[in-house]
């Protein structure tokens, strides 16, 4: 009986959420994710992960995916690159780590410029206009932060 190689979680937040409360419940199912893990022989710290983000217009549907051993070979080669919807939503969830870290989870390894041209591409066809893989990144409100300089002037 052949053994897993990947995992995945799935959840929903919805889009009005604070963008500090979806980064802690992010961080909560990378816990999670690691705990389960463990209990089924892995070592966390062995495994790659790889988020995916998919958008309606009130929900943002998250997947934390890990994948180690042969699964694992298989992301970092290259040879099974996303295309389409999967290569944006892979790259839009990931672009944060930067465009190395991006490509090789969306399945290009080293090979960032066919990332960035099959990303261009998919935005095309998707009606998006992409100048680079930042455009991609979560937009913060712009306004004041209201904060006291120190705890201890709370």
């Amino acid at each position: 009986m052949s053994h897993p190689t990947h995992a995945h979680l799935t959840f929903t937040l919805a889009k009005n959420l604070t963008l500090a409360y979806k980064e802690q419940t992010k961080r909560q199912k990378e816990y999670y994710m690691g705990a389960k893990l463990l209990e089924i022989g892995v070592e966390p710290k062995s495994a790659v992960y790889r988020w995916s983000l998919k958008t309606n217009p009130a929900e943002e549907i998250w997947t934390y995916s890990a994948f180690w051993g042969e699964s694992k070979e298989q992301l970092l080669s290259g040879s099974y690159p996303l295309k389409d919807a999967e290569l944006l939503d892979c790259a839009r969830a990931n672009a944060a780590q930067g465009l190395q870290t991006a490509a090789q989870l969306c399945g290009y390894g080293e090979d960032t410029g066919a990332f960035e041209t099959a990303l261009g591409e998919a935005a095309r066809e998707a009606g998006l206009h992409l100048s680079s893989l930042g455009d991609l990144l979560p937009k913060t409100p712009g306004g004041v932060q209201v904060a006291p300089e120190s705890i201890s002037s709370l």
